[in-house]
């Protein structure tokens, strides 16, 4: 029973881009054993692609917006990350990313429906809200030296203060019908 959950978390690690610190060698068997997948090949667009994206990685179906483009923001890379478990609600975890000096905030629920039993939100700030632009106005100051050697520290204190005043207006909507604050985009990836 252990090693079918270890192939089942296997395979969802897989479909989701997720690489195992496993050697090698015992990660591809047992991936290639549960899905049919040489492990290697996860995360990729299969070669039948006439070569134009060959090897590049895969777009989750979670990371798409509702006209089925890529998100570019949403996979962006974190220059800065905070994790944290909610106290306020039960079950809930937030992963707060800095991506192209925009807040992102993961908003991760339990969920008894579904084979991941969890929904994912992705909250960021709507375009011309305050919020969306701390960023971008810290990092074009050019003040002192005092600043520039504050600025990494200045960034993480104003992240955090993001992502509480995004949290709590993503609280301050409907989650059944997906309505929301004006202040703040929402997208369920999951």
């Amino acid at each position: 029973m252990e090693k079918h959950l270890e192939q089942e978390l296997t395979e969802l690690l897989a479909k989701l881009g997720v690489k195992l610190d496993e050697p090698p060698e015992a990660h591809d068997g047992a991936a290639a054993e549960a899905t049919g997948v040489d492990a290697s090949q996860h995360g990729q667009v299969p070669s039948d692609t006439h070569g134009e994206d060959a090897g590049a990685a895969a777009p989750w179906p979670g990371d798409t917006e509702g006209d089925g483009h890529v998100d570019d923001d949403a996979l962006g890379s974190a220059e800065l990350s905070l994790f944290q478990t909610s106290r306020e609600h039960y079950g809930v975890f937030y992963r707060l990313d800095l991506v192209n000096a925009s807040p992102q905030l993961r908003i991760f629920t339990p969920e008894d429906a579904g084979a991941i039993k969890m929904r994912c939100y992705l909250v960021r700030p709507a375009i011309g809200t305050p919020v969306r632009d701390w960023f971008l106005v810290t990092r074009a100051h050019d003040g002192s030296a005092a600043f520039d050697e504050a600025r990494d520290t200045t960034e993480h204190h104003l992240l955090f203060a993001a992502g509480e005043a995004l949290k709590r207006l993503f609280w301050a909507g409907d989650l059944a019908c997906m309505s929301f604050p004006a202040e703040i985009d929402v997208l369920r990836l999951m």
